[in-house]
């Protein structure tokens, strides 16, 4: 893990992010900062669109390729190996519906794990599913130990986040897919909370599946979701949620049963949200250029001064102090957080509430260090209001 150190030279990429000189952004774990070439990217689609009409086709698909095998760059995934989507709910859905529940009935989720994904798991029990939410003691951590103790002979796969959304806590990922593979099971890795601000690296994981979004950390706005799946696993996976995207020959236009691709696109479905795509990919550039490590680095010595502050006034501090156990955000709560928070807001110390959990600050590489000290007075302010 990096050394926590404020970076002052990253102050150079604040002018590619408009909204930063109108607000103190510390809410990138929820939404990052819009980089100003979006425009420009969408304008490069809608003219390709514009000139070349349907034979934009000819284009598009080629682009999906070089987009999804950019961001693999962010956790070493390599090329050719990972598909692009709208959502993350939609990719755990297709990785549940290629799963047979006969002979191995059990999915395991720590029951931190963001709703959205329950949700989807939950519907699949109809199938047979038998889903068992490994419980956390204090709220704020999932214990490695129950969750390897959740793995058994019966489990065919361990869906779990890298990072817990309301606290920041990081998992054991390579203890996890240590223990499932022992036993036979496979394991998704949801890393939206972490890509971009906390190193990922598949390979030294032994990872199977992993699932994660552009709008937070990466900056690239909505639409634009990734699934990577190990090589030798994805002949195995054959979706029953599917679309004429994941033919092997897609134009063809052929009667079913569906042949699927052999290549990532099995697990893509109807046609493709193609302008996110733009955006994301125009956003992943800085990120790319700084380096995670970097990136790192800097996002630990601001979080260690938010953590600082509030021990310091009595708040109560709603995610792990040590910095190798949590990825990019710190949780500050107190009586009347809720209420502080809109206030904040109304202020344009842009962050975000959950239940369970109070403010979120999540500050990136275009933050400093002057810009968390003028929100932690403020927050304390109104703590003691």
């Amino acid at each position: 893990m990096p050394a926590a150190k404020v970076d002052p030279e990253l102050e150079r990429y604040r002018e590619d992010y408009p909204i930063l000189a109108t607000s103190t952004y510390m809410n990138s774990n929820s939404m990052g900062a819009m980089h100003r070439g979006s425009a420009d990217a969408l304008r490069e689609y809608t003219e390709l669109w514009a000139r070349e009409g349907v034979e934009a086709w000819d284009r598009w698909p080629q682009f999906i390729d070089e987009t999804a095998d950019t961001v693999a760059r962010f956790f070493n995934g390599g090329v050719g190996n990972t598909t692009l989507g709208e959502n993350v709910a939609t990719f755990q859905a297709r990785v549940a519906s290629a799963l047979d529940y006969r002979a191995r009935p059990k999915v395991v989720i720590e029951e931190l794990m963001f709703p959205n994904v329950i949700y989807v798991w939950e519907r699949f029990a109809r199938l047979g599913l038998e889903l068992e939410l490994v419980p956390s003691d204090d709220g704020v951590t999932i214990s490695t130990e129950r969750m390897l103790e959740a793995i058994d002979e019966r489990t065919s796969l361990v869906s779990i986040s890298h990072a817990v959304y309301v606290s920041g806590a990081l998992l054991d990922v390579a203890a996890i897919c240590e223990r499932a593979h022992e036993v036979g099971a496979l394991v998704m890795c949801d890393v939206y909370q972490t890509a971009g601000v906390v190193p990922i690296d598949v390979q030294a994981w032994d990872l199977d599946l992993l699932v994660g979004g552009s709008h937070k950390w990466l900056c690239g706005g909505p639409g634009t979701c990734f699934l990577w799946v190990r090589p030798e696993l994805r002949a195995r996976l054959e979706p029953m949620t599917t679309g004429w995207m994941a033919h092997a020959n897609p134009f063809a236009m052929a009667p079913a049963p569906i042949e699927l691709a052999d290549t990532s696109w099995r697990f893509v479905a109807g046609t493709p949200s193609v302008p996110a795509y733009y955006v994301a990919r125009n956003a992943y550039q800085n990120l790319l250029e700084i380096g995670v490590e970097r990136i790192r680095a800097h996002n630990l010595a601001l979080c260690r001064i938010v953590i600082e502050r509030a021990q310091a006034a009595g708040l109560t501090v709603h995610s792990p102090l040590d910095d190798a156990a949590r990825t990019g955000f710190v949780a500050v709560d107190f009586e009347g957080s809720e209420a502080a928070s809109k206030q904040l807001i109304a202020e344009r110390y842009k962050h975000d509430w959950r239940p369970n959990c109070g403010l979120r600050i999540g500050p990136h590489f275009y933050s400093t260090q002057a810009e968390i000290e003028r929100m932690m007075a403020r927050i304390i302010e109104l703590a003691r209001s």
